[in-house]
């Protein structure tokens, strides 16, 4: 069951501060409570209010139909701060930090700057963890977001800005000068020294997942995703999964 409660306005320190003396302001749905300066104008608040109510009512229903999904990890209430020092989307434990400058461009119609916020990847992560989330190994996390946001994101968005993931893969595998082991996908990741590195290996992680979720259904990938052995749950191990991946990207042609 969904356990964000649906209570009264619950009393939440900001954790980022506001420029100037521009004081605080909310918006309530549902399921949420959206936070943001008083010069960001009320109806980009409600924009985003209802963009996250949306996408929040989207991705518990989808994660639902899998009846090995464990539910949200979370039991505070979701709280979405307009961040006006925030460059990405961000998100931790039941908050997410959404950039105030590409809210206000995506508010104001401006499609020659950054308007992706990322929502559907924010709200994944804040509805569900994989059994090594808490080994700080976020494979498992990370590729489910990525491939949700492929799937319902509103923009194009961060890795593959709604490319085909295994055409994403196999043209950064190409730029790369090869794939990055699944093994080591979430070292590469964390390294932000060497951008196409880490972007095929963002890109891998999404990929697998849609992999494992087309061929043995939602059900067996969130065995795997809460910690099952690959073997237990689908009959492969994690290495005879890999080499079927590995044969299906490097059949796919690229542009």
């Amino acid at each position: 069951m969904f356990r964000l409660a649906k209570c009264a306005v619950c009393v939440i320190a900001p954790l980022f501060g506001f420029a100037g003396n521009a004081h605080s302001e909310t918006v309530e749905r549902d399921d949420l409570t959206v936070e943001y300066r008083d010069d960001v104008p009320v109806a980009a608040a409600e924009m985003v209010a209802d963009r996250v109510q949306s996408v929040l009512n989207l991705v518990r229903t989808y994660l639902a139909q899998a009846e090995s999904y464990e539910g949200p990890p979370y039991s505070e209430r979701l709280t979405v701060y307009i961040d006006p020092e925030r460059f990405g989307p961000y998100q931790e434990r039941s908050n997410i930090y959404l950039p105030e400058a590409r809210v206000l461009n995506l508010y104001n119609g401006d499609k020659d700057k950054r308007v992706d916020l990322g929502i559907v990847h924010e709200v994944t992560h804040v509805l569900a963890a994989s059994y090594n989330r808490k080994n700080r190994d976020r494979f498992f996390d990370d590729g489910l977001a990525v491939y949700l946001q492929h799937r319902f994101g509103y923009e194009p968005n961060y890795p593959n800005f709604r490319q085909d993931l295994y055409v994403a893969v196999a043209v950064a595998a190409v730029e790369h000068g090869s794939l990055v082991p699944l093994a080591d996908a979430e070292a590469v990741r964390a390294n932000r020294e060497t951008p196409i590195s880490r972007k095929l290996a963002y890109l891998e992680e999404g990929a697998f997942t849609q992999f494992l979720i087309e061929k043995y259904g939602l059900n067996a990938y969130f065995k795997i995703y809460h910690g099952m052995a690959p073997k237990d749950a689908v009959g492969k191990s994690m290495e005879e999964l890999e080499s079927a991946w590995v044969a299906l990207i490097e059949a796919t042609p690229t542009p």
